[in-house]
Parts: structure tokens; sequence; C-alpha cells
């Protein structure tokens, strides 16, 4: 990956992924609805049950800790030609017992969620919501068929970034595929930075400008080309925040086009 691109995933990666409270103010409203049990089975029985008088029921969920301070102390030492002094302390180390809240909900008559805060994404993400946080990282590989190559050979990519929200992301991908032709390999590179988005919770798409590289054979003709990216890929399998899909990468340019088909095992 460029240097380039590899400074603007890193940037996204620090600061503007949607993660922590930005990503909890959205999921908090969308814990609203759905049962009591459901959040006791992310979070466990809360500490604290208080019944209210118009019937609905405040729970909280804590963490109890403590937090240690190590002994500590200081020494001075003053000499003079006519006298010295000397000066020392210690201060004992300390335990504090420490409680705070991870979470509270307002519970209806119905039992349901009638609503939820957290500061962060203390329950997760209700099943079904078609949301993705925090960094964005996968690789795949397949089969690669280029413009001027008859015949398709393995290919590789790799890419990484952050969500920029609940279902937009921004990313810095490299791809590499090669084919034959007439005894001769071929091969194409493509530096991309892309913006995927899941319009589902399983399919997603990706597109954004690129750098292309066309290895054609010969010494001279190695071409570099501007030119853009972008891809489509299927979750068939979704666990948490890992996913194995079915992908279609396809790439072009002013000086070569080339597409490959395989699979992806990804974290988003």
């Amino acid at each position: 990956m460029r240097p380039p691109l590899l400074t603007l995933a890193c940037a996204v990666l620090g600061t503007a992924c949607y993660s922590g409270s930005r990503a909890a103010r959205d999921v908090n409203v969308a814990w609203v609805g759905h049962a009591r049990v459901d959040l006791e089975a992310r979070l466990g029985v809360p500490r604290v049950v208080l019944p209210q008088p118009d019937g609905t029921t405040v729970l909280r969920w804590t963490h109890r800790g403590q937090n240690f301070a190590l002994p500590s102390g200081g020494f001075d030492l003053k000499v003079t030609p006519t006298s010295f002094d000397v000066r020392a302390e210690v201060e004992p180390g300390s335990v504090q017992n420490v409680e705070y809240d991870v979470a509270s909900a307002v519970i209806d008559p119905r039992g349901t969620v009638a609503r939820f805060d957290s500061s962060w994404l203390a329950a997760g993400i209700p099943r079904g919501l078609n949301v993705r946080t925090g960094v964005v990282f996968g690789l795949h590989g397949g089969m690669s068929r280029l413009d001027d190559a008859a015949t398709p050979l393995p290919s590789v990519g790799v890419y990484i970034g952050g969500m920029l929200g609940p279902r937009l992301a921004l990313i810095g991908a490299y791809s590499f595929v090669n084919g034959k032709h007439s005894g001769d390999y071929v091969g194409g590179h493509s530096w991309a930075l892309a913006a995927p988005y899941w319009p589902t919770a399983r399919l997603a798409v990706n597109a954004g400008p690129a750098m292309v590289i066309d290895d054609d054979p010969g010494p001279s003709n190695v071409s570099l080309a501007p030119g853009a990216a972008g891809g489509l890929s299927f979750a068939v399998i979704r666990s948490g925040s890992f996913v194995l899909d079915l992908r279609f990468d396809a790439t072009v340019s002013t000086a070569s086009a080339f597409g490959a088909l395989g699979i992806g095992v990804n974290v988003n």
C-alpha cells in the first residue's frame, strides 16, 4: 500500500472511526422496543432494580472495582560548607473502591425497553441491525482475468480502514492480479481509496479512485495510469464482526482493465 493511502487509513482508524460513544448514541436508540430479557442476556442481571410509580422499572448495570495507588516518597539533601540538611518522606499506597454505571434502562409495564443509555457499546448491537463500527480489515483471493490475458490465474487483495458511519466506511486497498497469454505472464497492481457501503446486512458495494500498474511482457511494457476500482460482495457467513463472503472486484484504467472473482474474510 502506498504511503499516502496508509497514512490516510491510519488517520481514519485513529480519529474518524464510527465507534465508542459516537456509535453508542445510535445503538442506544435501536435497543428501544426490544424485550427486557434480550438486554439481560447481553448484560446479565442488573445490580439495581427500581420500580417507578408510573409502572415502569429502572434497571442499572454497574461495575465494581478498585483503584490502586503505589507507595511514593522523596529524598532531598542539601550540603553547605558549614552544614547539611536531609529531608525524606514516604507516602503509603492506597486502595480505593470504585463503582460506576455501565448501562441503564427504563422498562415499560409490558417488559420492553422504553429507553436505554450507555456511554459505549456495553450491550453490543441488537441482532438484525445493519450497523458496523470501528476497524474494517479484510483479505481476499480468487481467480483473475486481465484484458490482455487469455488464461486466468490466482489473485490476492487486502484492505484496511474504518467506519465513517453505521453503514459507510473508508478504506485503503491493494490488489494484485495476473494472467497468461501465449506463454507470457501479465500482471496488474491497483492501489485504491474506496468507500464501501452496506445497503443490507449481507450485501456490500464499494468504489473509488485508483492508481494502476499494468505489467505486460517485455522490459519496457510497464505503465502507470489513473483509474477506478469497485466491487460487490455478499456475506455467506456472518458471525459477530467476522465475515466470509463471495466477492467480485474490478479495476479500470486508461491502460488496462482487470477483475477477480473469489472469496474473502474480513472484520467489520
